[in-house]
């Protein structure tokens, strides 16, 4: 069986992970190291919510990046509405539709291209967009604004040092280790390919720890470089 990437907690917005038996299984391994635990959503949540409640008592704009299709929606479900306004940037809004059509619940938003710069309600506002977004003159129109990013890849300071923004919320589409291990040992599999990520060491764990045929599996996109991992998680 080959799972694709996936998470073990349920969101919300999505089909929860359902194990299913089987005697091979090809798992993922983005974040197939031990260093990587998730923090319950619940609690990333919290977080994200008291960061902007904290900007909006300032009058100060909170722009959160994150992944445009299903992180941004799974932030959205999460998102303590009675702060302040949401806004979206342009990539986000086309699939909080189809989100909402599909009967998964979105607070109201509204699309950033649609306010003027000095809108009153920027000042409490929450801005979800792509990290592309960062830098360009699209950011101007929000004036004085606190920054963040939400991803796996904040739990490394170095990451969220070089992503030069406010704060970091670690939020990943992606199973931890506890997770992937979980994963691993709900199917029954005896023979386990592992692709995409920290394969050497999840590899070696599985045949050492835990007795299992595991190798590494090659696709045919090989090794994506950091960056284009961070970009897409």
């Amino acid at each position: 069986m080959a799972s694709g990437d996936y998470k073990v907690e349920p969101d919300g917005t999505c089909a929860p992970f359902e194990p299913v038996r089987c005697h091979t299984f090809i798992t993922e391994s983005t974040f197939g190291l031990p260093i990587y635990k998730w923090p319950s959503q619940a609690e990333v949540f919290r977080e994200i919510n008291d960061w902007w409640r904290a900007n909006a008592a300032a009058g100060r704009a909170s722009v959160l990046f994150c992944y445009a299709f299903g992180k941004a929606q799974r932030i959205l479900h999460g998102l303590d509405e009675n702060i302040g306004t949401i806004v979206v940037h342009g990539a986000v809004e086309p699939l909080n539709k189809v989100y909402r059509e599909g009967g998964v619940y979105l607070p109201p938003t509204i699309y950033a291209g649609d306010l003027k710069k000095g809108d009153p309600r920027l000042k409490q506002a929450i801005i979800l967009a792509p990290p592309s977004a960062g830098g360009s003159t699209w950011m101007r129109r929000f004036g004085d604004y606190a920054d963040a990013f939400a991803s796996g890849w904040m739990m490394l300071r170095g990451t969220r040092r070089r992503r030069g923004v406010d704060r970091g919320f670690v939020l990943s589409d992606h199973a931890d280790w506890p997770g992937l291990l979980w994963a691993i040992e709900q199917t029954g599999a005896e023979r386990v390919m592992v692709t995409h990520g920290s394969v050497p060491i999840l590899v070696r764990y599985l045949r050492e720890m835990r007795g299992l045929d595991a190798q590494a599996f090659e696709t045919e996109y090989g090794d994506e470089d950091d960056a284009n991992t961070q970009e897409a998680e």
